[in-house]
């Protein structure tokens, strides 16, 4: 498996080097900065195109007290690819208020920083014959 770095979005692009079966498990750090709930959907594309079913709808909440709306959402696929193909995960909100974040680490108490999206494709089998 090896990470894209030819085309823009480039570092988007999760290529397999051997056909087979993969496990894709990704999480994703989710925050809403407007006081209304909103939406998200998440899915895959598979060498560019969008993949049948892989939609996931996730409603993001809303801030309160001051605080930004926060989650996180996570998913696992099996996947069959052949060598030389890709797989990236896309998403979009109906508001520009919903976002993807990283954040920075933290004190009282200390804690580590927080990636905004993490991803893990794992191969399961050599392809059906």
């Amino acid at each position: 498996v090896s990470l894209g770095t030819v085309t823009v979005p480039s570092t988007s692009k999760i290529t397999v080097v051997n056909s087979g079966v993969y496990n894709l498990q990704w999480s994703g750090q989710f925050q809403n900065t407007d006081t209304q709930l909103h939406d998200a959907s998440i899915w895959l594309k598979t060498n560019g195109s969008n993949l049948t079913g892989s939609t996931g709808l996730v409603s993001i909440p809303n801030k309160h007290g001051g605080v930004n709306g926060h989650t996180i959402v996570g998913w696992n696929y099996f996947l069959q690819l052949n060598a030389g193909e890709y797989v990236e995960i896309w998403w979009s909100s109906e508001s520009a208020q919903v976002s993807l974040q990283a954040y920075a680490a933290g004190s009282s108490p200390t804690r580590p920083t927080t990636a905004s999206v993490i991803a893990t494709l794992s191969f399961v089998s050599a392809l059906p014959a």
